[in-house]
C-alpha cells in the first residue's frame, strides 16, 4: 500500500521512514489511594502461612514497591497512602480512626523512604504513634479516600481504592454501618472509583462482608454487563497467603484501568459497540534527555523559528506550501490539503469479515498488537453486543477482519481481532482478561524477497539432533520476565542517588544463558549434537585454539598463495597463516558470504566448510 508523502516546496525528503507508525495516548495520570487497616490483628503472624512478614509488613512492601515502579515507569501517576482503625486520627472530614499518612501527589524520594520506614517499625513503635482501634467505619474510610480524589487539581484517566486487610468482619453485629458501607461502595461505583480488596490470610471468608462491596447485588446489572467479561465481578479471588502473590494482585490491579485510547467498532449498519484499546506489551527506553539551566536548574524549553535566507524575513506556518512527487512533477498542495488528504476514512473500526484462525499464520506479524475490551459508557449494550462475537468466534475458533483508523490524519491498518480467554491463576486472580488481540496484518509490498544462491543442508540425523536439543530447552516466554539489564542499571543508580544510598543493589541479567540450567536439563542432547555437526567432538573455539597453538609453536615462513592448499593447512592446524585475501577468494569460489566479515569471522566460515 503506498504512503503519502508530503514535503515542503523547495526541500528535498530525507532518509526519513515514510511509513512510520503514528504513536497515540490517552492523557490523563491515574490515581490510587492505598487503604491500610491497621488493626492490632494486621501486626500478628496469621496462622497456616508460610511467610514470616505480618500482614501490615506485607502491605507496607506492597506500597513501597509500587511507589518506586510508579516512580520509573509513570512518573506522572498520583498516590495516597491512608490508615484506618488506627487511635489517631488525621482527616479533612474529621472521622475518628482515619489517618491520611499521604495526600494524593506523585512518588517522591521523601515518601519512598516514609514508607520504608514502616518496613522495620516494630509493633510497639507504631501503637506509640499511631495505635491500634476497631472503631472506624468502612464508610468513613471509603468516604475519607473519595475525598482524598475530591482535592486534587489535575484530571484522572482512571481512580481505585486499594484495601489491604486480614478482617473479613469488620462490623459484625452492626447492620447499619454494613449498609453504609454497601451504599457508599455503590457510590463510588457511579463516581468512577474502583474499589479493589486485596484480602490477606487462609481463613479470610469474603462472604462474610467484603463480597456485597464488590460484587452487585442485583441480577439486572450483571445482565446488562454481559455474561463471561464479568466473571471478575462475580468471583473474587481467594486471599492471598504470601508476598509474591500480594505484589503480583497489586501490579495488577494498578495497570487495569490504562486505556490507550476509545474507538467506535461498527459491525453492521446500525450496529455499533464502544470498545476502548489497551497496549498489550511496551518496548522500554531510555528516558529523553531534557535540558537545564545551570544557574537555576529549570527545564529549558527550546522554540524553533524558520528564515528566509535572503531577507531574514520570518517565515510562519501558514506560508508553507506542501508537495506530493507524482512521476517528475510536484504537485502542490495548501496545509488543509496536506492534512485531509490521508482522511480517508472516519476514526474507528470496522468489520470486514471472517477467516478461520489458522489462516493467520506467523509471517504476518510486523508490530505489536495491541488489546481491545468494551466500553460501556460510550455506548450502552456496547458489552453485550461485544461478548456475543468474542463467544461465537471463540466457538468456531474464527477471527474477524477489520479495518482500522484509530484517529484523525492517520493512515489506514487492517488488523486480525483473535478472541482471547480469560486466565484465572491457582488463587482465582485474573490473569488475563477476555478480549480480542488486534493484530495488524502487513499489506502486499511489506513482504520482501530473499534470494539465496547457494545453501548447504544439514543431514537428517543432525537436524533430528537438533530439534531433540530444541525440546528440551523450550519453555514459555514472557517478555515482562527478561528486563533491559542496562536500563535496569541506569534506574539503579537514579535511585541510590535520590535516596542517598551509597550502594547499588544488584542487577540479575537473565538475558545471560543459564549454562548449568541447560546442561542439566539437556547435557546428553547437546553432546550428542556436537558429536554429529562438529567432527571429532571438537567443538570450534577447541579448533581455533588448536590453530593458534600450531602456529606460536612453529616458524614463521613464507607462503607461496598460488600455490596454495587452504584445506590441507586448516586441516593441520595452520589456519592463522592464512591471509585475507586467500580466505575471500576460498570462500567465494564456493558461493558463500563474505560481507562486512573481518579475518576472524572469514577463518571461521573457512573451518566450518572444511570440517562440515
Amino acid at each position: 500500500m503506498d504512503d503519502w508523502n508530503l514535503d515542503r516546496l523547495g526541500e528535498e525528503s530525507g532518509d526519513e521512514d515514510e511509513g512510520a507508525d503514528v504513536t497515540w495516548s490517552f492523557s490523563g495520570s491515574t490515581g490510587t489511594v492505598f487503604l491500610i487497616d491497621a488493626a492490632k490483628e494486621m501486626f500478628d503472624s496469621l496462622p497456616g502461612e508460610e511467610d514470616e512478614d505480618t500482614p501490615f509488613t506485607r502491605a507496607i512492601k506492597a506500597v513501597h514497591a509500587s511507589m518506586m515502579r510508579k516512580a520509573i515507569a509513570k512518573p506522572y501517576d498520583l498516590m495516597a497512602v491512608v490508615f484506618f482503625n488506627t487511635r489517631e486520627a488525621k482527616n479533612p472530614l474529621g472521622y475518628s480512626g482515619v489517618y491520611v499518612l499521604q495526600e494524593l501527589q506523585r512518588p517522591s524520594a521523601e515518601n519512598v523512604l516514609a514508607m520504608e520506614e514502616f518496613i522495620d517499625m516494630k509493633d510497639s513503635q507504631f501503637e506509640t504513634k499511631f495505635g491500634h482501634s476497631v472503631s472506624a467505619s468502612i464508610h468513613d474510610s471509603l468516604r475519607t479516600c473519595q475525598s482524598v480524589f475530591n482535592t486534587s487539581e489535575k484530571r484522572h484517566s482512571g481512580r481505585s481504592i486499594l484495601l489491604f486487610t486480614c478482617r473479613d468482619n469488620p462490623h459484625a453485629g452492626d447492620d447499619q454501618r454494613r449498609r453504609q458501607a454497601v451504599t457508599k461502595a455503590k457510590d463510588l461505583k457511579e463516581s468512577a472509583i474502583a474499589l479493589e480488596i486485596l484480602h490477606m490470610g487462609v481463613a479470610f471468608d469474603v462472604d462474610k462482608f467484603y463480597k456485597d462491596l464488590i460484587l452487585p447485588d442485583d441480577t439486572e446489572e450483571e445482565e446488562e454487563q454481559g455474561g463471561e467479561l464479568t466473571r471478575e465481578r462475580r468471583t473474587l479471588a481467594d486471599p492471598t497467603t504470601r508476598f509474591e502473590e500480594l505484589m503480583k494482585r497489586v501490579s495488577l490491579l494498578e495497570n487495569k484501568q490504562r486505556v490507550a485510547g476509545k474507538l467506535v467498532f461498527t459491525l453492521a449498519p446500525g450496529v455499533t459497540v464502544g470498545v476502548g484499546i489497551y497496549s498489550v506489551v511496551k518496548k522500554s527506553r531510555k528516558p529523553t534527555k531534557k535540558r537545564l539551566w545551570k544557574n537555576t536548574n529549570q527545564e529549558l524549553k527550546s522554540i524553533h523559528k524558520d528564515y528566509l535566507m535572503d531577507t531574514g524575513e520570518l517565515v510562519s506556518r501558514s506560508d508553507y506550501e506542501y508537495y506530493q512527487k507524482f512521476g517528475n512533477r510536484k504537485i502542490g498542495l495548501t496545509m488543509d490539503e496536506a492534512r485531509n488528504i490521508g482522511n480517508m476514512y472516519e476514526p474507528g473500526m470496522q468489520l470486514l469479515g471472517f477467516k478461520p484462525l489458522t489462516w493467520l499464520k506467523n509471517i504476518y506479524y510486523y508490530k505489536e498488537a495491541k488489546f481491545i475490551y468494551p466500553k460501556e459508557e460510550m455506548l450502552k449494550g456496547s458489552t453485550k453486543v461485544f461478548t456475543a462475537l468474542l463467544e461465537r468466534c471463540q466457538a468456531r475458533n474464527m477471527i474477524a477482519l477489520v479495518r482500522l483508523v484509530v484517529r484523525q490524519r492517520t493512515s489506514v491498518a487492517l488488523a486480525a481481532l483473535v478472541p482471547q480467554k480469560e486466565v484465572l491463576d491457582e488463587t482465582n486472580a485474573q490473569m488475563l482478561p477476555p478480549g480480542f488481540l488486534v493484530y495488524h496484518l502487513p499489506f502486499a509490498d511489506n513482504f520482501g524477497t530473499v534470494e539465496i544462491k547457494s545453501r548447504s543442508r544439514a543431514k537428517e540425523r543432525q537436524v533430528d539432533a537438533a530439534k531433540r536439543v530444541i525440546k528440551k530447552l523450550q519453555f514459555e516466554f514472557q517478555p515482562e520476565n527478561f528486563d533491559n539489564p542496562d536500563i535496569e542499571t541506569m534506574w539503579e543508580i537514579i535511585k541510590a542517588l535520590a535516596l542517598n544510598r551509597s550502594q547499588l543493589e544488584p542487577v540479575v541479567d537473565y538475558t545471560v544463558p543459564n549454562n548449568e540450567q541447560m546442561e542439566k536439563r539437556a547435557g546428553p542432547q547437546l553432546r550428542e549434537f556436537d558429536r554429529l555437526v562438529f567432527t571429532n567432538t571438537v567443538s570450534q573455539s577447541a579448533k581455533i585454539q588448536s590453530a593458534t597453538s600450531a602456529l606460536l609453536a612453529s616458524k614463521r615462513v613464507k607462503i607461496d598463495n598460488d600455490n596454495l592448499d587452504v584445506e590441507t593447512m586448516v586441516r593441520r592446524g595452520q589456519a592463522q597463516q592464512l591471509t585475507v585475501p586467500v580466505l575471500k577468494s576460498w570462500l567465494t569460489a564456493r558461493g558463500m558470504s563474505i560481507t562486512g566479515k573481518k579475518k576472524a569471522e572469514l577463518m571461521q566460515a573457512v573451518i566450518d566448510a572444511v570440517c562440515a
